[in-house]
């Protein structure tokens, strides 16, 4: 039988979000917002529901403002 040690669930977010970071097809703003919420001892549900509809408010906000340049 082997006997492997589990690891703490904070060492395993912690690698998740690590290997997240590394991976250039993910939104670096959301990588980041979710690695200060767990930073700040606030990643929860709720949390991260209110910070991802921040980000994709402000991102859509930013695409409005790209197409309604000026001329």
């Amino acid at each position: 039988m082997t006997i492997d040690k589990i690891k703490p669930a904070n060492d395993v977010i912690t690698e998740f979000l690590d290997t997240q970071t590394q991976d250039e097809n993910l939104d670096p703003d959301t990588l980041l917002a979710i690695t200060a919420l767990r930073h700040d001892g606030k990643l929860t549900k709720t949390g991260l529901l209110r910070q991802l509809e921040t980000l994709r408010k402000a991102a859509v906000d930013k695409s409005q403002d790209e197409g309604s340049v000026d001329d």
